[in-house]
């Protein structure tokens, strides 16, 4: 049962597929729409689940299902991954690279792979208080205040850490 993404409760369940580049406007209402299609038919044995779908930032596709209503079962999640590798396919977008990490720059995302972390930090692109995308978080509510993380506060903290001097 499709239901508008600011509708859903702040303790909705999320999934978050980082794309691996951005999603133009004419992909983003493709994207929308084929999203819409799958919620109205999405079930978790039988029962349909309250759920919706919107792109954040140009590169994040967000499903949430308010698991208040339904929860959601491992074959409806399974079938939600498939849906959005079936979209990304069509459009050539992989939602499944992982080894990127999205980092908001002047506004903007800059996607840099995870290979690069300790030379980007090296270089001062990235420094203890830039801001990367913490894909991990699991409901709405923490896409508001935990979803953007300063690297100093994370796993990458430790690209940031000297050692002490023996003097």
């Amino acid at each position: 049962m499709l239901s508008p993404f600011e509708n859903l409760s702040a303790k909705a369940r999320i999934w978050i597929y980082q794309a691996d580049r951005r999603i133009d406007q004419k992909e983003e209402q493709t994207i929308l729409s084929g999203a819409e299609k799958f919620i109205t038919e999405w079930a978790a044995h039988g029962q349909s689940l309250l759920a919706s779908a919107a792109v954040f930032h140009g590169y994040f596709l967000v499903i949430a299902t308010d698991e208040n209503f339904n929860l959601a079962s491992g074959c409806s999640i399974d079938s939600s991954f498939r849906f959005v590798q079936q979209l990304g396919g069509e459009l050539q977008i992989d939602f499944f690279q992982r080894t990127n990490i999205a980092f908001s720059v002047n506004g903007e995302v800059k996607l840099i792979p995870m290979s690069k972390i300790k030379e980007e930090v090296a270089q001062g692109n990235i420094t203890n208080e830039s801001f990367f995308f913490d894909n991990n978080i699991g409901d709405k509510s923490e896409l508001e205040d935990k979803w953007l993380v300063r690297a100093d506060k994370s796993w990458l903290k430790r690209y940031f850490q000297t050692s002490a001097s023996v003097l």
